[in-house]
């Protein structure tokens, strides 16, 4: 890392670490949020919002990201890639399952610090709410779409989003034009099973699903 601390300096963080996830879970009752691991999150209108905080042990500072997706996507990807129990799954899946839709962070924002974890997480649930109201009044599914599509970078690391995405906004041909272009390229999609690829799966699945709309 290029910081030296001591033994008892990176034990004392990690006891940090563990004492805020604690005061975290404490600060969700009652407040509208659940809290696993240390993380916030919550399904409103129609929104899936997590907060989930880095509490860094070379350096005294805490930092929360904060991510949002539709609720409607990951039931989508489930069906793509024929996991479909998953939608039974608790809420916190979303979250911390392996097989999930993962969204790039909204925003990244430090949190000042305090002898008093109760404290620290309070500033963190305040920092909840105010990103929560952000994205229910202000923040659309095409939008989240073209954030997908930005973070992604060179190799595409967010297309089980985007591909879900275009789907639930009934956009097939653009998700099934997307899926063939990044098989071209070689691009798994980030997940692999038996059956193929995330491509491999979601190709085969929008292909099913609008030969059986033209059917219908």
């Amino acid at each position: 890392m290029g910081v030296k601390i001591t033994r008892a300096q990176e034990s004392a963080r990690h006891a940090y670490r563990r004492a805020l996830e604690k005061a975290v879970r404490g600060a969700s009752k009652g407040s509208g949020w659940r809290a696993i691991e240390g993380c916030l999150f919550r399904e409103d209108s129609g929104w899936f919002v997590s907060v989930c905080p880095s509490v860094y042990i070379y350096e005294q500072s805490t930092k929360v990201s904060i991510s949002a997706k539709p609720m409607t996507i990951d039931p989508i990807f489930w069906d793509m890639v024929g996991l479909l129990e998953n939608k039974n799954a608790p809420l916190s899946f979303r979250l911390n399952g392996a097989w999930t839709c993962r969204p790039p962070h909204i925003d990244e924002v430090s949190i000042e610090e305090h002898e008093d974890v109760a404290v620290v997480a309070g500033r963190l649930l305040a920092a909840a709410n105010e990103h929560l109201a952000n994205v229910v009044r202000r923040w659309s599914v095409e939008e989240f779409l073209e954030l997908c599509r930005a973070s992604g970078g060179t190799n595409d690391s967010y297309l089980p989003c985007v591909v879900s995405t275009l789907v639930a906004l009934g956009r097939e041909h653009e998700a099934l034009e997307t899926c063939k272009s990044a098989k071209e390229r070689d691009i798994s999609g980030g997940f692999h099973a038996p059956e193929g690829t995330f491509m491999e799966m979601a190709t085969r699945w929008i292909s099913a699903s609008m030969a059986n709309a033209t059917r219908h």
